[in-house]
């Protein structure tokens, strides 16, 4: 097996983002729901200019004219992301498993439709220190992009609780 078959994608990564960010706006600000397609779309597309439109409280496109947190969470999921397919890159070459990209939807519990994974293949929950990790990247991405100390806390805190707590839908 080449390491090309352990990396991810883009469309994998971007996959996984969204996947991530979904989960977290769910709970810190499912009103966003309704139009987080859409801002996904536009920070994909332009990640700096969504976000020096959103710092600026300024319309992102599509008529909000305010603040979202959307773009901000998508912004600090793409670095855990990227952290987290590194972790799980090395242990799959490690054990001959083949996709990071299925291991990780495992791992952010997000396989559904799909068939079963045979044990071997489940994803171990990450240990205390691959969490403060994860929480680490956040916070420091969160900060990066401008959020005050105390968001990029909490967004971060609720990123690793998304990865570390099973989903309930």
């Amino acid at each position: 097996m080449s390491s090309n078959d352990q990396a991810l994608t883009p469309q994998d990564e971007q996959d996984l983002v969204r996947l991530l960010a979904h989960q977290v706006v769910q709970v810190t600000a499912p009103e966003e729901l309704l139009v987080f397609d859409e801002t996904a779309e536009e920070y994909f597309a332009d990640p700096h200019g969504v976000l020096a439109a959103t710092g600026r409280d300024e319309a992102v496109g599509f008529g909000v004219d305010m603040a979202l947190l959307t773009p901000y969470i998508l912004a600090v999921a793409t670095p855990v992301i990227q952290l987290l397919a590194s972790m799980v890159g090395d242990a799959l070459k490690k054990e001959g498993q083949p996709s990071v990209h299925a291991f990780v939807r495992r791992l952010l519990r997000r396989d559904e439709g799909t068939q079963p994974a045979p044990a071997a293949a489940r994803p171990e929950p990450l240990t205390p220190d691959q969490l403060a990790r994860v929480r680490q990247v956040a916070t420091e991405r969160g900060r990066a992009v401008g959020l005050p100390q105390d968001q990029a806390d909490l967004l971060a805190d609720a990123i690793a609780g998304g990865i570390s707590v099973t989903p309930t839908t």
